[in-house]
């Protein structure tokens, strides 16, 4: 163990044997895989064995201090499927988005959100109508959120609180109040499937910037999804637990692949088709509780 970097390490264990089979492929292994322990728990890992494991590692040769790049290994897989950020919820008989700001018409405030407030939904107005929010203009933002303490605000119920989001850096205005990514588009009710968008890397052209602050290729998601399709295919609720459905169809749709086809979208991305067999999960997407898809993975991240 203390030849192989915790912070690798931990980058190759995984609660399923799908996910360790993904990066035994990638390592090399042919899909082997081993069950290992890790704090105390078993979980999976990919080779033949740990033996196996830990000579993978011992047969490179390891810069002393080495690069964030070798120690976040590529292995840009989706992982997980219907995540919803923004959870549906019922105020004063509308179905609302929780934690997602938009614009009021009209009124002496100009957003309001609906927030979680212990076991009810409160809704939160702010901003003056009047104001321009130069948040793009760093000193005006950094004037801003020095007067306000935004630092400090950690409050949803407030108003200070959602302020202080809209002049955060790296989030535009319209970024806090759409959200194009991830919907789902269209469910079939009789097989249990929903269609949609899982990622769009670019909207016109333009790259799309994820709400990690990320840009992925095209390419790059190209390879991931194949890779997923190719092992992994497996989707959880919420991040979590055990597998609830499964990816059916899957397109992955760049300039080049929409050109040969003949499909012209304004979108760069990855359309998905899942199927739910779980019974309550089917339950909360038809409810809206559940009405997004998340993707997440591992990659070698490059500042620009």
């Amino acid at each position: 163990m203390n030849s192989v970097l915790k912070a690798q390490y931990a980058n190759d264990i995984f609660t399923t044997e799908p996910e360790a089979r993904a990066r035994s492929m990638d390592m090399g292994f042919g899909g082997t895989t081993h069950v290992s322990t890790y704090d105390g728990q078993a979980v999976y890992m990919p080779a033949e064995s740990h033996e196996d494991y830990l000579g993978y590692y011992r047969s490179e040769e390891v810069e002393e201090e080495p690069s964030v790049d070798r120690i976040e290994a590529l292995r840009a897989i989706v992982q997980e499927v219907l995540k919803e950020e923004f959870t549906k919820a019922e105020y004063q008989g509308e179905k609302v988005t929780l934690n997602k700001p938009r614009r009021i018409k009209g009124g002496n405030k100009k957003f309001e959100v609906f927030v979680q407030d212990g076991g009810k939904v409160k809704r939160v107005t702010f901003g003056d109508p009047n104001m321009e929010i130069r948040r793009d203009d760093p000193k005006a933002r950094a004037n801003f959120r020095s007067r306000h303490s935004c630092d400090t605000k950690t409050d949803k119920t407030k108003a200070g609180y959602w302020s202080c989001r809209m002049w955060e850096a790296g989030t535009s205005v319209s970024d806090m109040t759409k959200n194009i990514e991830g919907k789902i588009l269209k469910t079939d009710d009789e097989q249990r499937m929903v269609y949609g968008w899982a990622s769009v890397v670019t909207e016109k052209g333009e790259a799309v910037v994820d709400r990690q602050g990320d840009v992925i290729e095209a390419d790059t998601l190209v390879k991931a999804v194949n890779e997923f399709m190719e092992h992994v295919r497996v989707g959880k609720a919420m991040h979590t637990g055990e597998q609830v459905g499964t990816v059916v169809h899957s397109l992955p749709i760049t300039k080049e692949i929409g050109d040969a086809l003949g499909i012209q979208s304004d979108r760069e991305g990855w359309v998905v088709a899942y199927k739910v067999f779980d019974e309550s999960i089917w339950g909360m997407v038809k409810s809206g509780e559940l009405a997004a898809f998340s993707i997440g993975g591992r990659a070698m991240k490059e500042e620009i």
